[in-house]
């Protein structure tokens, strides 16, 4: 309610504070994202249509898992189900969380919130800190938060959230081709960004599966933490071997975000699990995004249980 206290809308923004010219910019390239995502037919909200223009402070996301299996701890809300991770508005608060997982011997991660969406319920604003980010990476974030706002199953956090990243990559990329052209420079940049960012998904859906091959094996404890140990450590060599276009930004994450455990992993997992399978539905459908997210809600709602398994089933054509 604080942050939402601070709201401004952003034409009072506009006319009233000396903002930088590319604050400006980005302000209505949030506005004429929402109205590209309105084509495409993701809800028309109120969301983004307002500034926290006296928030400064960061949001926080913490996790916690198991360290020797993928089993993350998980919390139940009304509404929303069952999620894998908490949301911070103040560094104390999420810190005492931090303590209380590290203490229970919780691998636990914290790690700052880009934006922040009420599915719908409030009109979320948009943050100061949004207004610096790249033109594709503010069109994703929006399209993602939208997304959320179209298509949301409850009980499946992860599904959902898989599931809006996924469109809103899809969709950011769609946005810069219809604004700027496949041969701007804009649109260039963000395939780089985009095609680092598929080898960093790579790199971390291997550790992964190394890591889950290693503990669900037979190996004592102890050796299963300090192979753990060395299976993190080869983070930066794996980059190195990966080709990346910008592989100096990567080795500032792994740093940043020292040390590495199960909990980043598993977050990884939320926001990245099984993009093929949504790929398959996109062709299937004629790479009409609509007609995907229908599908996609469809799939969910017939096939029952599961979201993921529901989703695999129709991906591989088998039946319901």
């Amino acid at each position: 309610m604080e942050l939402l206290a601070h709201r401004e809308p952003v034409d009072e923004v506009l006319e009233r504070c000396a903002l930088e010219p590319w604050q400006r910019s980005a302000l209505e390239t949030v506005a004429d994202v929402k109205r590209f995502g309105r084509e495409l037919g993701l809800a028309g909200s109120a969301n983004y249509e307002t500034v926290a223009t006296g928030w400064a402070r960061p949001i926080w996301n913490v996790s916690g898992c198991d360290p020797v299996a993928f089993q993350p701890r998980t919390w139940w809300f009304p509404i929303v189900g069952t999620v894998p991770y908490l949301g911070f508005f103040t560094d104390e608060d999420a810190d005492a969380v931090v303590g209380e997982l590290a203490d229970e011997g919780l691998d636990v991660y914290k790690r700052p919130v880009g934006a922040y969406s009420t599915l719908g319920w409030f009109e979320d604003p948009i943050l100061l800190h949004m207004l610096g980010w790249s033109t594709y990476d503010l069109a994703n974030v929006i399209l993602h938060e939208l997304t959320h706002a179209t298509v949301w199953i409850p009980g499946s956090v992860a599904f959902n959230e898989s599931f809006a990243s996924f469109v809103g990559d899809e969709a950011a990329f769609r946005y810069l081709q219809a604004r700027y052209g496949v041969d701007s420079e804009v649109h260039r940049q963000a395939v780089w960004v985009a095609e680092d960012r598929e080898r960093w998904r790579e790199t971390l859906l291997e550790v992964y599966q190394e890591l889950d091959t290693l503990y669900t094996s037979d190996a004592p404890r102890r050796e299963k933490l300090e192979r753990k140990a060395a299976i993190f450590a080869s983070l930066p060599a794996r980059v190195d071997a990966k080709g990346f276009h910008h592989p100096e930004l990567y080795h500032r994450v792994i740093e940043a975000r020292a040390p590495w455990g199960n909990a980043h992993l598993m977050q990884f997992r939320t926001y990245n699990a099984n993009r093929a399978w949504f790929e398959a539905i996109l062709e299937r459908e004629g790479g009409d995004l609509v007609a995907f997210m229908e599908a996609i809600q469809r799939i969910v709602e017939e096939g029952g249980g599961d979201p993921y398994e529901a989703l695999e089933r129709a991906a591989s054509g088998r039946a319901q």
